[in-house]
């Protein structure tokens, strides 16, 4: 096998910290006698020619010499290093030893930026899955849009251990008959479970509002209802609204994530993960248990808040877009397809035996919308459902893994899928 026109034997091999591709300092110089001195990366000019077939080319001039070629290629659990000059299978060269020293200043180097297996036309030196970008501040591989969701080898996959269902009661029939005197209706409050200001689960809030002439639309919002202040009386209140109100009212007392401080002990780390996870428990039962008297009420809301400490006291009618909540059951469904030289793992989810796609920008976490009708909300069966969906919604709900190394690396994976969910395979 040929790499930069060298054969493979010709490049000088050194392993990394187990199941990661980072090189320790201490392996380099178990390798060789050469020493950097004091300043390793003094004189050392470094310049990335290219990165082709996986092959990144850089351009080394030490002090007083002409300039040379390096060439790094990361394998599975080692890194293949040679040089236009003088390093081989057997003997790791200055100009190679030097370039690798320059960039284990810190005693360490990561090179997982430079892990692409299988993703090269060996003819062309090309990637249909890659950019890459070479110019003068070095290499900028990412990956194109269409395959965000490109797994590699020892890539982190969700483990999927069991799924406890809840029970769903059934819902009763009609809606609830609106008090024209005290209007209330319901806001599934949000944020962005994956961005930093996501500091709350998703909860149910209570509103005031006041109708229009054609008593279907609202006019205005009033102000959001919140358990300190509620002077709502209960004759005021369907049965459906003053048990949805208290649901709301636990749920928000516990809606907001702890966050880990500088300095926290590992005690109190776990104690806070375990908090979280307590209460994003709790938050679901609470959403199973108000779901069929939610599906009642004839005014309900959406809300991307950005944040707990945005909800204020009166809402601002332009943020508040109605929606709907189903009682239907959302089914999580994969879909397996072969694309020629790779595979694909798809999700989406059925309702009544329907295939549905997920609308991107509206998941809640246990609450799902389709992309054909974003103003229906689902919620899922179970809280390992939403540990799913948010781990695919990060890919854009598709996976593509190259038969190269399929069989080893993730078809363990589909296996376990199969033992939860629908699979469907093309």
């Amino acid at each position: 096998m040929m790499l930069a026109g060298k054969a493979k034997s010709q490049f000088f091999k050194l392993p990394f910290d187990k199941s990661t591709r980072i090189l320790r300092l201490n392996v380099l110089e178990s390798h060789t006698e050469l020493r950097a001195g004091n300043r390793p990366y003094y004189m050392v000019e470094r310049k990335i020619l290219s990165f082709k077939k996986g092959i990144l080319t850089i351009r080394v001039k030490l002090e007083n010499e002409p300039p040379v070629k390096v060439y790094l290629k990361v394998e599975y659990d080692h890194l293949l290093v040679s040089c236009n000059i003088d390093t081989d299978g057997n003997y790791l060269g200055r100009y190679a030893y030097r370039t690798l020293r320059a960039m284990l200043w810190n005693e360490f180097h990561d090179f997982e930026k430079y892990y692409w297996p299988e993703c090269f036309n060996e003819a062309t030196g090309r990637s249909k899955y890659l950019e890459v970008i070479c110019d003068r501040y070095g290499v900028d591989i990412r990956l194109k849009k269409e395959f965000k969701g490109l797994f590699r080898p020892d890539d982190y996959f969700l483990h999927i251990a069991e799924r406890k269902v809840l029970e769903r009661k059934l819902v009763t029939d009609g809606s609830t008959t609106l008090n024209h005197e005290y209007l209330i209706g319901y806001c599934l409050a949000n944020t962005d479970a994956v961005r930093f200001h996501s500091n709350h689960y998703p909860f149910l809030i209570p509103y005031k509002f006041s109708l229009n002439a054609d008593n279907k639309t609202v006019k205005s919002f009033t102000g959001f209802l919140f358990e300190e202040d509620d002077s709502f009386e209960q004759s005021e209140l369907s049965a459906n609204q003053t048990e949805l109100n208290s649901i709301c009212y636990e749920m928000k007392k516990i809606a907001r994530i702890q966050f880990r401080e500088h300095g926290d002990s590992d005690e109190r780390s776990d104690e806070i993960d375990d908090l979280n996870f307590s209460n994003k428990s709790k938050i679901f039962e609470l959403f199973n248990k108000a779901l069929p008297m939610l599906s009642r009420e004839p005014f309900t809301h959406y809300l991307f808040t950005y944040g707990m400490r945005n909800i204020q006291k009166k809402p601002m009618k332009k943020d508040m877009q109605v929606t709907r909540f189903s009682v239907e059951v959302p089914r999580l469904s994969f879909l397996f397809i072969d694309k020629g030289d790779y595979y694909e793992l798809k999700l989406r989810f059925k309702v009544k035996g329907k295939s549905f796609l997920f609308c991107e920008d509206r998941i809640a976490m246990f609450l799902i919308c389709s992309a054909s009708n974003p103003t229906v909300w689902y919620l899922l069966e179970c809280e390992t459902d939403s540990r799913v969906v948010l781990f695919f919604s990060r890919k854009n709900f598709r996976i593509q893994i190259p038969k190269g190394y399929y069989r080893e690396h993730f078809e363990r994976y589909l296996d376990e899928i199969k033992k939860h969910y629908e699979l469907e395979i093309r």
